[in-house]
């Protein structure tokens, strides 16, 4: 093989080299969403263009087909090609250093100037030169191995100027690489030409060729230990943002964001454990409920900013003014809970209680306005009155409403009080019975919209009762009864017939778009064994694909007997059903335990969503949480969206589905006949 063989397999070697990196370059831009890698694949193609044309420039003479015309054809395509291999190098290290975009006007009017001048270099006007004398060396080649050289340079310069500061391996030698390979063009450039190196980057003669393309492959591999380095750190900083949201979750579960104090949860929590220890010690519990009057009234004249200021403010004041062991916490807009350990006498404790609240009443200021809010109390003691939490606290807050009707400052629930409760209940059960029997059980359904397809994919059915004399009732007025009374199973059986018959009806309907039905299911019917077996049952019966059903249920369902749990979603999902984890953020809130859960959606609580608009925090908690369920293959829906405000930030935190007022309010399913006739929903 003689020289000009050589030189052609060499430049041949270094075009598919070229070709390589820029596919790689390319897989790498689709997985890490890199900019700069756009440009560096473009530059790899120019320069795998550069070397297959200077490849056919030196082929075609010997085979005689090539005219005079067509020699300057290639040659100019041979300085553009390297010219655009510079500049994609450039914009690339730019973008990479700079992590901003490049305008696209700006980007293509550079690339227009290069190919102009490219086209009109030197070379373009010596094409006779380089088909005569192949192994010739024009002086406009040693000018475009410079100005390559330079475009290595400054993107070397660049990289290391943004790189020095990341203690990682590929941050020294990716601005190394491109270094080595600038110095080495320019020693190509100044070197005597005779006995000439043809081409851009070799020589076969002095083994120049093979040397530019070890060091093109220095380069290729720095690239790559570089993105792998910089994958690894966005991992890390994922977990990282994981981590702080997991803890800043955990914090939120258990504190009222205004004010820091212990929310409902905790001080139930923790009025569970006092109560066991006064038990055992023979001792006395007071749960003092504080409400605030007019304070809706103050809190509209004022707006929500300056609400939680004034709530801040008064917070302090009531810690100040009450006992050192006493814990305080807030439970509601205008409503606090005070627990108080070794409470002693019901008499001398209540009188403490109303000294204290009328110490702390009075004016508040409030940007240089005096505002006068009054405190009224209600008060309960354990073991006395009662010794589950969750009835201790909704006894002292019957007591606090009845202190504010009444005009006292504390109220204190009369010991016995709960005589007539079972008379009440037995008829209680004789309604809910006949409600049943009688069909006043209707489920009102609320959409879901999907915010990728831009349209309603399904509803969620929401239980009401139309009572005969109360009018239309939500479940929080019946539901807890229902299940002490023992008549929740057949109001579920009932409800899913209901939902699977509309959904069916939905179905059958052929102008109408497919949609799903979503179903809130009981603690007490998750843990039953024959569930899966009812539900199929009731999708055979109705004609429903099992995979149009969605179920919900509770982190503290799902954990109440957590092997269990995850046998019986297994099961679910083997059946066909969608499983859904509801509101997410106010249970549990674990990221290993929802790992380990493996359904199919995640609901994000509407206490998420109302925070959105105010705490840029809460944002950014948002939009790590959602990644980690995406991360987990789950889909993430958003309940509680009330303007179009919170949709926009929810669909910049890339969540799923979504649901709220904006959408519609839980209606009959007839009232939504004229929006599924819609094709599509488009979103504001």
């Amino acid at each position: 093989m003689d020289q000009v063989d050589t030189i052609i397999a060499v430049q041949s070697g270094q075009g598919i080299f070229g070709l390589l990196l820029a596919l790689f370059l390319l897989i790498f831009l689709l997985e890490f969403r890199q900019r700069f890698l756009r440009y560096w694949a473009l530059s790899c193609l120019a320069l795998a263009t550069h070397h297959f044309a200077s490849a056919a420039l030196l082929y075609l003479p010997e085979t005689g087909g090539l005219a005079l015309l067509d020699v300057g054809a290639w040659s100019s395509v041979i300085v553009a090609s390297a010219a655009l291999h510079a500049l994609w190098l450039i914009l690339g290290a730019w973008v990479a250093s700079r992590e901003q975009p490049i305008r696209a006007w700006l980007h293509w009017s550079l690339v227009a100037v290069v190919l102009i001048i490219g086209s009109a270099s030197p070379l373009v006007l010596e094409p006779a030169l380089v088909v005569a004398t192949p192994l010739a060396w024009p002086p406009a080649l040693s000018m475009v191995n410079v100005l390559v050289a330079l475009g290595f340079t400054l993107s070397g310069i660049m990289l290391w100027r943004s790189l020095r500061k990341f203690p990682m391996l590929s941050s020294r030698l990716v601005p190394i690489a491109f270094g080595l390979y600038a110095i080495f063009l320019f020693a190509v450039a100044s070197m005597d030409p005779s006995p000439p190196p043809h081409g851009l980057f070799l020589s076969p003669t002095s083994n120049l060729g093979m040397m530019a393309l070890l060091l093109q492959v220095l380069i290729g591999f720095t690239i790559i230990i570089w993105l792998l380095e910089i994958e690894r750190r966005r991992t890390s900083r994922a977990k990282s943002k994981a981590h702080s949201a997991e803890q800043r979750l955990s914090h939120m579960r258990m504190h009222d964001p205004a004010t820091g104090l212990p929310n409902r949860r905790q001080l139930q929590n923790q009025l569970a454990m006092e109560v066991r220890s006064a038990s055992s010690k023979r001792n006395r519990v007071a749960i003092l409920a504080i409400g605030i009057d007019r304070f809706r009234v103050i809190s509209q004249a004022l707006g929500w900013q300056k609400s939680d200021q004034l709530i801040d403010k008064l917070t302090r004041k009531i810690i100040a003014a009450s006992p050192q062991d006493a814990t305080l916490g807030r439970i509601g807009e205008h409503e606090f809970l005070m627990i108080l350990p070794n409470a002693g006498n019901r008499e001398r404790a209540a009188a403490k209680a109303a000294e204290t609240l009328s110490q702390v009443s009075g004016p508040v200021d409030q940007d240089g306005q005096q505002i006068y809010l009054k405190l009224t109390g209600g008060l309960c003691f354990a073991p006395d009155d009662h010794i589950d939490a969750v009835e201790l606290t909704r006894m002292a807050l019957q007591a606090q409403a009845r202190a504010c009707a009444s005009g006292q400052v504390v109220e204190a629930c009369a010991h016995g009080h709960d005589d007539g409760e079972s008379h009440n209940l037995l008829q209680l059960e004789h309604e809910l019975r006949a409600g049943v029997d009688q069909s006043q059980f209707r489920l009102h359904f609320q959409p879901l919209v999907s915010i990728r397809e831009r349209r309603i994919i399904g509803f969620e059915g929401l239980l009401r009762w139309q009572h005969p004399k109360r009018g239309l009732l939500t479940p929080g007025s019946f539901l807890h009864e229902a299940i002490r009374l023992d008549v929740l199973d057949r109001l579920e059986d009932d409800i899913l017939r209901q939902a699977l018959q509309q959904l069916s009806n939905w179905q059958n309907d052929l102008s109408l778009p497919p949609v799903s039905i979503s179903i809130n299911l009981s603690a007490q019917r998750f843990q039953q064994h024959e569930l899966v077996s009812k539900l199929a049952q009731f999708c055979n019966s109705t004609g429903v694909n099992p995979s149009d059903l969605h179920l919900e249920i509770t982190e503290s369902t799902a954990m109440q007997d957590f092997e269990a749990g995850l046998n019986t979603i297994a099961r679910l999902r083997e059946l066909g059903c969608k499983v859904c984890l509801d509101d997410f953020g106010t249970g549990y809130s674990s990221l290993s335990h929802l790992r380990r859960l493996h359904v199919d959606y995640v609901k994000l609580d509407r206490s998420f969503i109302k925070n959105l608009e105010r705490d840029q925090h809460e944002r950014d908690m948002i939009r790590a949480i959602v990644d980690l369920i995406h991360s987990l293959g789950m889909t993430v829906l958003a309940e509680g969206v009330e303007n179009k405000q919170q949709l926009g930030y929810l669909i910049h935190c890339r969540v799923d589905v979504v649901q709220g007022f904006l959408f519609g309010r839980p209606q009959p399913a007839e009232e939504y006949r004229g929006v599924l006739d819609r094709p599509e929903l488009v979103l504001g």
